[in-house]
């Protein structure tokens, strides 16, 4: 494994904004409000030729009496009996857990306001974990007036002070060089961009099961589990491998009507950042309740990704509360899928439950099937002969051209058919008439494609290019 850095620090002094501008990109939710970052946030670093992974965890608090030790199991065990409702601890206990697999911690500090307090408890904490290269962070020094004004925090006895400013960048460059510096050769991995990563987000409404699922297919908790809707309030990226592939999961804000989501709320921002997380996906996982009626807002998310035009798996959550003697819902569930969701009658449905972990494993290599089917190319010459195939059995329908004695039957006549992308496979069929070609033409072709040549899980597209456009 890859040695990991954590970004630790009190609530709002900018752990966020710092974690985007390292990782390049807009990871994690940034606002004024403190307690935005629930969720651990992951990113893999490339830096002067090596990797790192990046953690962003939610605010510290550092009253714990526990040295940054691993954990004895009866500690273990008193931090696992956390009630769900109590996310303020979870995410301590989060932040705890990065502390503890991190080689090197990134302790930030807010320039602007000074000396904190809660940062000399924190510093205190972190300095009784062994081995860990702690660089404290001073962040917000924007101008010349705050570097001035920032010795006091060298009473935090902490070595590798470093002033910077993660809004416009400053300083950033010379943070990650004190990181690699502070890491052990040994303990790298060349960088090296692997442009095979699969991207899935996994999208539902609020409480469907969402964060419990990605827990279940990661192995370990990274997200908080909470029976309140909205626990999840930004897309939380995490790399796993399978069957030595490398899959990003994207687990995502539940998105909810448009009417009860209060425009600059911390949830609309998330469910922004959860459309723009499912636009750059290959495969996107729509978690249903298997329990409750398909409702507008399951229709709506699949509206959604329909028109992102990305493959898809129906994820049909919660199997553990079906008796066994009502067994049928699920065949009736599936129906119920098909029949509300037309447009995504070529994903495939799988009953999961995410609390006990019963089919989840299968999703992974779900995702490797439909991944494949998604790359799918086709040769010209298998793709000719199945045009004349699909003709022969049905051909364009004709189509009555001019008026009284100067009238002729003419019927669209198709030049050439071959895939032109991939990723999702997209077809482009030739007209070499002035005919067009019958919307339901073109699902005839779609789907003897599908017959043919499988495309589970995967949208397929055509384009018809007419005689004027060639």
């Amino acid at each position: 494994m890859m040695p990991s850095v954590a970004i630790i620090g009190r609530a709002n002094v900018g752990k966020s904004t710092l974690f985007n501008r390292l990782s390049e990109k807009r990871l994690a939710m940034v606002t004024d409000i403190p307690g935005t970052t629930r969720d651990l946030k992951y990113a893999n670093i490339h830096w002067q030729g090596k990797e790192f992974e990046l953690i962003d965890t939610g605010g510290f608090l550092a009253n714990q009496k526990t040295p940054l030790r691993a954990l004895t199991k009866r500690e273990q065990k008193k931090l696992d009996k956390l009630t769900v409702n109590d996310i303020d601890k979870q995410v301590e206990k989060y932040a705890r857990n990065a502390l503890l697999k991190s080689e090197v911690v990134i302790f930030v500090v807010d320039g602007r306001e000074g000396l904190n307090p809660q940062d000399k408890e924190i510093a205190d904490y972190l300095r009784k974990g062994k081995n860990k290269q702690i660089i404290l962070t001073v962040n917000k020094c924007d101008n010349q007036e705050i570097r001035q004004s920032t010795a006091e925090f060298y009473k935090l006895g902490i070595n590798g002070l470093i002033l910077i400013s993660a809004v416009n960048g400053s300083g950033t460059g010379d943070l990650l060089d004190m990181v690699v510096e502070n890491i052990k050769e040994e303990r790298f991995e060349l960088a090296a961009h692997n442009d095979q990563l699969i991207k899935v987000s996994i999208l539902g409404k609020p409480n469907v099961g969402k964060s419990s699922l990605l827990n279940q297919l990661v192995g370990e908790p990274r997200a908080i589990v909470s029976a309140t809707a909205q626990t999840t309030r930004e897309p939380n990226d995490t790399l796993i491998e399978y069957e030595n592939n490398k899959i990003i999961l994207v687990d995502t804000a539940g998105i909810r009507r448009k009417a009860k989501v209060a425009r600059q709320s911390l949830e609309a921002l998330g469910v922004s950042m959860s459309i723009s997380a499912l636009k750059k996906s290959n495969i996107a996982l729509l978690v249903l309740d298997i329990n409750e009626p398909i409702s507008q807002q399951d229709l709506q998310l699949g509206k959604l990704i329909a028109e992102a035009g990305v493959a898809t798996i129906i994820v049909a959550n919660k199997y553990e509360l079906i008796k066994e003697e009502n067994r049928d819902q699920a065949k009736e569930f599936t129906q119920a899928v098909y029949r509300n969701f037309p447009h995504l009658s070529w994903a495939p449905v799988i009953f999961v439950s995410a609390l006990t972990g019963f089919n989840t494993q299968k999703i992974l290599k779900l995702i490797m099937e439909v991944n494949g089917n998604n790359q799918i190319k086709i040769p010209d010459g298998a793709l000719s002969k199945f045009l004349k195939t699909i003709i022969a059995h049905q051909p364009p329908p004709k189509k009555t051209i001019g008026f009284g004695n100067k009238t002729k039957i003419s019927r669209p006549f198709i030049t050439h058919f071959k895939q032109i992308g991939i990723n999702p496979p997209l077809f482009e069929c030739a007209i070499g008439s002035k005919e067009k070609l019958t919307e339901e033409y073109r699902k005839y072709i779609l789907n003897k494609l599908r017959e043919k040549f499988g495309f589970k899980g995967v949208p397929i597209k055509l384009v018809v290019r007419y005689k004027k456009q060639i």
